[in-house]
């Protein structure tokens, strides 16, 4: 399993976001773990299209980035985006509509309602997981989080969306492992007070990497990855790292692994971003 937390942070009073934090662990049924540096953040690009003079689907008029991430099945949660997002990135309108958060969220649903109903039956538990859309929504002018999940009815699993829509400083949503326990660690957290080196604003954050330092937590581990969603898109971010704690001298990370000249560059181009320490 995972642990991911998306909450609301007003620290840029004109432009608030969904900051999203997450741990990059992947562990087997038995607790063994698999992959130590799994991108469970990922931009999910919606991209709508109208006629052209020539009567083609080829004149973008709106595109935007929403967050995407999954706990649970690592096989279910990537294969779903990896499904998602070439028709998010191809939808078409003649009259230049701009879906809404809602609507994606819907479109979402049906197609994970329909992959997991038939992975369940292969794979019984084993197929469960859980995905949260979030980000900005131009339509409503709200940050809000669609959090889809498996939900029993009627002795029969089937995915439900739960929307928490226009959300607030400090209202958070939490996917993942020690559901209680970290639920009642970051609400906690977020009635008490800053303390140097852990802002209030940011504490979903530091629980998680509390989790990730802690040996006795199998399932959660890794690096901690993040992000923030905003009227401007949804954006992964690096991380700047001490080489030696308390020293000056750092270096950018991303999954838990150093962005050294191989991989920090395209040719001449190098990897941008933004970063945090």
């Amino acid at each position: 399993m995972m642990a991911i937390a998306i909450w609301c942070n007003h620290e840029v009073q004109c432009n608030p976001g969904l900051w999203v934090a997450a741990d990059s662990r992947v562990s087997a049924a038995g607790h063994s773990t698999l992959i130590e540096d799994a991108a469970k953040l990922v931009s999910l690009p919606v991209v709508c299209r109208s006629p052209n003079s020539d009567g083609f689907f080829s004149q973008i008029y709106y595109t935007h980035t929403l967050g995407y991430c999954f706990a649970g099945s690592t096989l279910m949660g990537q294969n779903a985006y990896l499904a998602l997002t070439p028709l998010l990135s191809n939808l078409i309108s003649p009259s230049s509509y701009v879906p809404s958060l809602a609507d994606i969220a819907q479109h979402v649903l049906a197609y994970l309602s329909l992959t997991y109903d038939d992975y369940k039956v292969r794979v019984g538990s084993t197929a469960m997981f859980e995905v949260a859309l979030f980000g900005y929504c131009h339509r409503t002018d709200r940050l809000s989080v669609f959090h889809l999940t498996p939900t029993l009815i009627d002795g029969i699993y089937k995915m439900t969306c739960k929307s928490h829509q226009n959300m607030k400083d400090k209202e958070f949503v939490y996917l993942g492992d020690e559901k209680n326990q970290m639920y009642s660690s970051i609400t906690t957290a977020f009635s008490g007070s800053s303390v140097p080196g852990r802002p209030l604003s940011r504490i979903p954050r530091y629980i998680i990497q509390d989790q990730i330092d802690d040996e006795s937590c199998k399932t959660i581990g890794g690096d901690i990855q993040l992000g923030v969603a905003d009227k401007y898109g949804f954006r992964p971010f690096t991380i700047c790292k001490p080489r030696v704690n308390r020293q000056p001298e750092a270096y950018l990370s991303y999954l838990g692994r150093e962005l050294t000249a191989d991989i920090a560059h395209v040719g001449e181009a190098a990897v941008g971003g933004p970063g945090m320490v």
